[in-house]
Formats: structure tokens, sequence, C-alpha cells
């Protein structure tokens, strides 16, 4: 296909190897390179988008020719934009509107020149001409262009003092009708000398108390927008709020202050002196309102973070706690800890001597005392150390004081255990016919009653070998609660004299049985009149052969610092005999039945 269209065009454009072509037609005009003839169609050129043809300027040659398919024209590149061909009735130039100036008019302000760009055909603006003019009057006389001065904005210079300034816009693009027409602001002005820097809203925040600091504060202004530089402070002190005797305090240059013992009771003053680092550069000293009077730093006091505290004495070491209120900043804190009374000794305290305890400067956290315990093997009871508080130096002003609890009772308590007294004993020695009942015990601890064994019904007194107590009878039955319901078993009670209190330790029983005798004994105990009892443990099993049988009744809280109101009782249930044998306590050298434990 190619190769038969290249003969066809030798063929048909035989002029084509000299200086013109024509398309259709033998002949081209005399006057033209390319002839194209067709009463049928026509001739297409590139066909662009608007950005396409903008992106293209950046290379577009003189002469260059293409169709614009947004805005549906012809367009040429005549070397600096692209113009309509044959269109110029449908596009319009540009304009410019509401041409202001804003700024101060004053010597090294900065101006702006505002104005809003319009175009029918939305052509940007990217050719618009800018240009600034003074003049010595708002109605243009003597009026000259500024040179230089073609950017929107403009700093005036000494040369603008007392002038009046215009500001011109000749809007322009580089696509379509341009430029349009040069349109000028009013006269702004005259420019008046640069102003300098003020501050305003000066005040002083913080709180006026001796060691605390005052921060000066201010608003720094100045018309031209000079920027701050190095404004400079002072702070004065009066007798006053009205500033009687006003002084600088030497050396508060700063825009902060601590106040001094030199400001007690007296009224101080912030001033600024703003400071800009170009135009006019120093503004006048301003002053704030007087803070004071200014209060002396508040009294400096320790004391014990609580009135008593409890070590056991086997613990080893404790510490006591001290605790600061108002703390000096500058000024560490000290006092002596030392021994004020008790009922205990040095040397429960490993003969403490007294400590020094000393808070740092600017701390308020808690500082302690080490107390070493002594544990030792002696039953003294719970005893007390009092330690107080004295030597107290340092704190605000140097007059910290003691000042709230002033004393810590030190209750050290006793881990050394008394042993157990015999509270009430049984001796069977001598009886005969099982004794008696009530048997009564043959001892008794001072400050306690005791009642007697008493037999249950259920049981018989006899039986028993000699110096014996004890009896026969007892139920076959292997159930506790049937024994019980039939009466087989023995009572007794014990309890504390008014003003007393009862605890219970231990029992120590020597009991024995016959062959046929019963085989368990379950021991119980009532602190509600007997209307419940308890079982301590589970049943023993009594041996043929005289035993001890010791019952722990140390855990048992029930039975610890009974008062003496309440009595206990106890009730031994026999039972699951296999006759008619019999149970009973004794053949032992001494006591035969034993309740130790504690009388307080």
């Amino acid at each position: 296909m190619k190769k038969n269209l290249f003969t066809t065009l030798l063929t048909t454009c035989p002029i084509l190897f000299f200086s013109q072509v024509g398309i259709n037609t033998q002949t081209p005009h005399p006057s033209s390179v390319l002839d194209i003839q067709s009463d049928t169609k026509g001739l297409v050129v590139p066909r662009l988008t608007t950005a396409a043809a903008n992106t293209l300027a950046a290379t577009a040659s003189e002469g260059l020719v293409v169709f614009d398919k947004d805005r549906k024209v012809f367009i040429g590149w005549d070397g600096t934009k692209w113009q309509n061909l044959g269109y110029e009735e449908i596009n319009t130039v540009p304009s410019a509107t509401n041409v202001t100036i804003s700024g101060n008019y004053t010597s090294g302000s900065v101006l702006t020149g505002n104005y809003t760009f319009s175009d029918a055909e939305s052509n940007p603006d990217n050719a618009t001409a800018l240009i600034w003019k003074r003049a010595d009057d708002a109605s243009g006389t003597n009026m000259v262009t500024i040179a230089s001065a073609t950017a929107q904005n403009y700093t005036s210079t000494s040369a603008d003092l007392n002038k009046y300034i215009q500001f011109c816009v000749t809007p322009g693009s580089l696509v379509g009708a341009s430029p349009g027409l040069q349109k000028c602001s009013a006269w702004g002005g005259p420019v008046g000398a640069n102003q300098a820097p003020t501050a305003s809203g000066v005040s002083i925040t913080g709180t006026a108390i001796q060691g605390q600091t005052l921060t000066g504060t201010y608003t720094y202004n100045d018309a031209e927008g000079n920027v701050q530089g190095t404004s400079t402070f002072r702070w004065t002190r009066s007798d006053n709020a009205s500033g009687a005797n006003e002084t600088t305090i030497p050396g508060a240059t700063g825009s902060s202050y601590i106040l001094a013992a030199a400001d007690i009771n007296k009224y101080i003053k912030f001033y600024v002196t703003p400071i800009a680092a170009t135009g006019t550069l120093m503004g006048t000293e301003t002053g704030s309102g007087f803070t004071g009077a200014i209060a002396s730093l508040p009294q400096t006091s320790v004391q014990f973070s609580s009135a008593s505290s409890t070590v056991s004495e086997g613990v080893g070491t404790t510490t006591l706690v001290l605790s600061i209120t108002n703390p000096s900043t500058t000024n560490s804190t000290s006092v002596d800890v030392f021994i004020s009374g008790g009922t205990g000794s040095l040397a429960d305290i490993n003969n403490y001597t007294t400590q020094t305890v000393t808070f740092p400067a600017g701390s308020s956290a808690n500082q302690t005392v080490t107390i070493t315990v002594t544990d030792d093997s002696l039953v003294e009871g719970n005893e007390t150390i009092q330690f107080g508080l004295q030597n107290v130096t340092g704190g605000n002003n140097n007059s910290a004081n003691a000042s709230g609890i002033l004393t810590n009772t030190l209750t050290i308590t006793d881990n050394d255990v008394a042993a157990p007294i015999t509270l009430a004993a049984w001796d069977t020695n001598g009886l005969s016919l099982c004794g008696t009942s009530p048997f009564a015990p043959a001892t008794i601890a001072s400050n306690i009653s005791v009642g007697g064994f008493t037999l249950g019904s259920g049981v018989s007194a006899t039986g028993c070998a000699s110096s014996t107590w004890g009896g026969s009878n007892w139920t076959t039955t292997s159930v506790l609660n049937t024994a019980i319901s039939t009466n087989d078993f023995f009572t007794y009670s014990i309890n504390a004299n008014t003003g007393n209190t009862l605890s219970l330790s231990s029992i120590d029983m020597y009991a024995t049985r016959t062959s046929a005798g019963p085989t368990l004994s379950q021991i119980q105990y009532s602190i509600d009149g007997g209307s419940t009892y308890n079982n301590i443990g589970s049943a023993i099993t009594i041996s043929t052969s005289v035993s001890l049988y010791t019952i722990d009744l140390s855990l048992i809280s029930a039975l610890q610092n009974v008062p003496s109101s309440t009595t206990i009782r106890f009730r031994v249930v026999n039972y699951s005999a296999s006759g008619t044998g019999n149970f009973y306590i004794g053949n032992n050298i001494g006591n035969d039945y034993i309740i130790k434990g504690y009388v307080n």
C-alpha cells in the first residue's frame, strides 16, 4: 500500500521535486508553496486543548498554527503569545478593578497593592505590569514613577516622606488579547516618619511571696511591622501602691524577678522599654501597676507523720516518718529526734541515741529515722517508747520550727510467750468406788472458778480400779449423737472471775478402759450455757493401758480471751463399748486430768 501511494504521488505530482506543491491541481498558484484545492473537503491542522497550547508555548516557533479545541478557535504564535486567527471579535482584553493600597503610610512600612484581574475568556494573569508612583499631593502634582518599584509590595523610603503614593496595574495575559487598560488606585498618604515601637498591656504575674518568681508580660507593637529587637527591662520596689520612695532594684534587668527578703512588705513594679530591630528603634518606657505588699516566706515546720506506730519485737528494724511543710528553696532544715518517755527502756531499741534528720533545700520529701528493735527472750508484755522533736534549724529565713504532731509513741509488741499455767487439775490418787460425782479438782489457779467432773445419767459409778475416777455401762453405739442422747458422758466447767479473762491452751488426760469399755472418747466445748457443743478435733481412741492424751486448745479462737461473763463447759462423750466395761481417769503419779492456759 505504501509503495503504490508513493508511485501515485510521483505520477500525479511531477512538480513535487520543484519549488511548489499542488494537491488536487496540476498548476499550483505561482505565489504558493502548497496549493490545496477541493470543493468537498477541507484541511485539518493539529487540535490541542487550551492547557496543551499553553504548554506548547514554551517551545513554539513564530508562525506556528494550531486549533484550540476548548475555545473553538484557530490560534497562531506571534513569538510572544498566542493570537486568535480571524476571530478577534470574540476575544476581549483583560481588565483590572478594585485597585487599592493597604498598609501604613510611614517611612519603612510595607505597602501592598491589591487588584482584581478579570478576563472574559478566563485567560491567566501572567503578563500584568505593576508600577508605583510618587506625587506631592493627593491630586498627583509632580507625579513620578518610582524606579524599580514593579512588584505588588513596596517598602516606603525616606524619599517618600510627606509624599503621596499610587499603585497602578496594566492587566495582561500571554493568551488572547492583551494588554488591557492601566488602572490606578487613589493617592494615599502623606507618608509620615517611621513610628517608634510601643509596649501595651504591661502587667505582672506570679505570687507576691518572698522566694516566688514574678514575671513581667507585655505586648510589643510597631506600626510599620518592625520586629522586636532587644527590649530592656527593669524592676522597682516602693513603700506603697502609690509608688512612695520607688527605687530601681539593682541587677533586676530580666523579664522575671525572684522576690527577696528586701521586698517583704514592699510593692513591686515592672518596666519595659520596647526596642525595634529596624526603623525607629527605641520606644517609650512603659510600666505595670504595683504588685504587693510582698509577704514573707511561710514558716517552715516539721512533724511526725503519725502520732503512733507499732512494731513486733522480732522484726529487727522499723522507721519513724517525718514530714516538712513549706520547705525552703535555699536552706536545708534539720531536727533532732530524741526519746521523751515511754514504758520501755533504751535496751529495747538497741540503746538508741538522738539522731538528726535533715530535709534538703527545695525538697518536700518525707525523711525517716531507723529504729533497731532488740529481740530479747523476756516475757515483758508490750512496751512503748515515745519520741520527740527538738533543735529545729534552717528553713525559710532560718526560722523553722516543730509544729503539729510533735511526738510518736512506738509500741513494741512482745513476741515472747509465757508458758501456760495449770488452771485446774484433778488427782484421783486415793479414790475408791469410782470417786464422787461431782468430783472437784485438786488444784485451781487464782481468779478462776471450776465445776467438778459430773457423770451423765447413762453411766454407772461402778467397776473402777482403785485411785481412779469414772464408771461403767457406757453405750455400745458407735454413733456420737446417740451416745449423747443416752447421756453417756461426763461434764465439767471453767470460767474467769470478774475482771479477768481466760485463754485455754491444752488438756492432758491420763485415761484407760477395760477390754469391754468404750473405745472412743469425743471431747466437746460450749460457750452458750450448754445449748450448743462443738467437737474438739476427732474422737480419741482409748487404749486398754493407761495413756496420756493431749488435746490442743490454743487454735480455738472461741477459747481465747474469754471474759468472766462466759462459762466454758466441757463434755467428754465415751461410746462404742463392746459390753458393760469401764472407762476411768487415773493411775498416774501426780495429776491425772490437767487444763492449762492463761488468766489475765
